[in-house]
């Protein structure tokens, strides 16, 4: 899933890219992509709307539109954002051919005079479409179908990003404040970085990432952190998602930027999907457990499990 590096990356790539372009007209090739409203309204009230800005929030990506309105997009596991230049058309013939077909693939994009469609792998899977008025076109791709986009009045803003907690890369997110929300938590420290109330926009690899840096076993108890640690795992939060974003993202799987190119920081991670290597500081054997379901890469050198003193979860449902 793309996290803050990710979509911070991307809403940099779009502010550059296409803030003052104005949307002629909007296509939905799933219908289940769109969140708010209901399809008919969301592709009537889109367009003829102006782009005046791109934000992010949390591990959302947020598109400001003219008439005071904005665009939500959560990219879930496997949504990307890929800008085609002018001279590209759409190609929906396929809906009437395979419907089976269709609602696996979408639609097929080729270039203007070429005959057959192109097979780049990145133009697959398109569940809606933007097309500006100077011809460009922007895609939302989505092999999973899990992402979302809604459209919504900046007065629901509150109502459509609602649960999320500090950005970690702004003021708010103050070592006081992450300290407070670790008090009492006798939730591993793991799930407790990934939820959204607590800090906006980290997930699975850099929260492995960031308790690699803070030397922090996975397993220990959040409430159980000393001071230093906790100010210690603030900083490498702040560090791995600043490196992240210098590096263009993690592109471990599927995720791309807007020109379809893969980020860098997949050959800057430290522990995430590095089990079976030597740990880069220390030199143990990297390993991997499981979390409530979701996977933890660590290093028993550095980040040592002192059971012993009561704060390691030894069973988590």
């Amino acid at each position: 899933m793309p996290e803050l590096p990710e979509v911070e990356y991307t809403a940099r790539q779009l502010r550059a890219s296409v803030v003052g372009a104005t949307i002629r007209e909007a296509y939905v090739f799933w219908e289940r992509t769109i969140s708010h409203p209901a399809v008919p309204d969301f592709l009537a009230e889109v367009a003829g709307r102006r782009i005046e800005g791109v934000r992010r929030r949390g591990k959302f990506l947020l598109i400001d539109l003219s008439g005071n309105m904005f665009l939500s997009i959560h990219r879930r596991m496997t949504g990307n954002f890929l800008l085609l230049p002018v001279g590209w058309r759409l190609d929906t013939s396929l809906r009437e051919r395979d419907r089976v077909a269709w609602n696996t693939r979408g639609p097929s994009f080729y270039v203007a005079g070429e005959q057959e469609a192109t097979e780049q792998a990145e133009l697959k899977y398109c569940r809606a479409c933007f097309v500006f008025e100077d011809g460009r076109c922007l895609l939302f791709t989505d092999p999973r179908k899990f992402g979302k986009i809604g459209l919504w009045s900046r007065e629901r803003e509150q109502e459509a990003l609602k649960g999320l907690g500090p950005e970690p890369l702004e003021a708010e997110f103050s070592v006081e404040r992450f300290a407070s929300s670790l008090r009492g938590r006798r939730t591993v420290i793991k799930q407790v970085l990934l939820d959204q109330t607590v800090v906006a926009g980290v997930g699975n690899i850099y929260a492995d990432e960031a308790l690699f840096y803070a030397r922090i076993h996975p397993l220990r108890r959040a409430e159980s952190l000393s001071a230093d640690e906790i100010r210690t795992l603030h900083e490498g939060i702040v560090d791995v998602l600043t490196r992240g974003i210098e590096h263009g993202g993690t592109s471990f799987n599927d995720y791309r930027d807007l020109w379809g190119e893969a980020g860098d920081n997949f050959n800057h991670v430290r522990v995430y999907h590095q089990e079976g290597k030597p740990c880069s500081r220390c030199g143990t054997i990297i390993e991997r457990m499981v979390i409530a379901q979701r996977s933890a890469h660590f290093c028993p050198g550095c980040q040592q499990a002192p059971a012993q003193r009561g704060d390691i979860v030894t069973s988590v449902p």
